[in-house]
């Protein structure tokens, strides 16, 4: 079965420089990694924050959650993704007077019934806790207290193999112990602050035994090998330096209503 992810290629005058070349490999690799159908936005010039699709909102089952974001440099996004996501055939709604960044800061596990919601630098804990009202599993608020990790999903990766990807340097004393006891210690892969901020942990899993992301170490890597997972590595570094990498540059149409979890 494939898997239907949301994306967005750089705006024009973008697309002869590096990030264009950056985007169209890791499209590539993305295809070649698992069975991938790729929903396409229209880039607009003037906005580019759209090419980080994660942010557009959560996904839980038909229902595309919003973002209502906290800069306003980045506002003119809303309706944007929220045309794109009704036209993907989503209902949509937002979350009421908070700022809530979606996938960007809304992670589910893959095999328990928890979902991961960062807070602290862009989204609110008042949206985390909102949450609870749409999703049929425990909401685990994490507070964020690294600023070069701004978003959860690049401090923190579930796997479907059971496993969580986390720099938990960018997490409060608190929030590390509430990972630590949802996940177990034998599951929690640890990341070093090299691989941290290379974003290693803002990786997209495809097929289940593939993950696409910027660098890793080669002690992440043949970790990741052990635990059967393939790796590939694609330069996003133009993509990094704005605040995001693999994992940003999509969004996963297809998870499952998290009221089954």
């Amino acid at each position: 079965m494939s898997v239907r992810f949301l994306v967005c290629p750089p705006a024009a005058p973008a697309l002869d420089g590096s990030s264009g070349r950056q985007w169209f490999r890791f499209v590539e690799m993305l295809q070649c990694a698992g069975d991938v159908e790729l929903v396409e936005m229209r880039p607009r010039e003037g906005v580019p924050g759209l090419i980080f699709t994660s942010d557009a909102a959560f996904i839980n089952g038909k229902l595309a959650i919003l973002s209502s974001f906290r800069h306003a440099e980045r506002r003119r996004e809303q309706a944007i993704f929220r045309e794109a996501l009704v036209g993907a055939g989503f209902a949509t709604t937002y979350l009421r007077e908070s700022y809530f960044e979606g996938a960007g800061d809304v992670l589910l596990d893959r095999t328990r019934p928890v979902c991961y919601a960062g807070y602290g630098w862009r989204t609110e804990r008042s949206a985390v806790l909102q949450l609870h009202e749409f999703l049929g599993c425990r909401v685990l608020p994490l507070l964020l207290v690294d600023e070069r990790f701004f978003h959860v999903n690049m401090a923190l990766c579930p796997l479907s193999s059971g496993h969580v990807l986390a720099y938990m340097g960018a997490f409060s004393p608190h929030a590390q112990m509430l990972l630590r006891r949802a996940i177990g210690g034998e599951y929690v892969i640890d990341i070093g602050i090299d691989d941290a901020l290379d974003l290693a942990c803002n990786s997209v899993e495809v097929g289940g035994d593939a993950l696409i992301l910027h660098r890793a170490s080669r002690g992440l890597r043949a970790r990741l090998n052990d635990i059967g997972y393939r790796v590939f590595c694609t330069e996003l570094g133009a993509f990094i330096r704005a605040g995001g990498s693999a994992k940003s540059l999509t969004l996963q149409l297809d998870h499952e209503d998290s009221t089954a979890a």
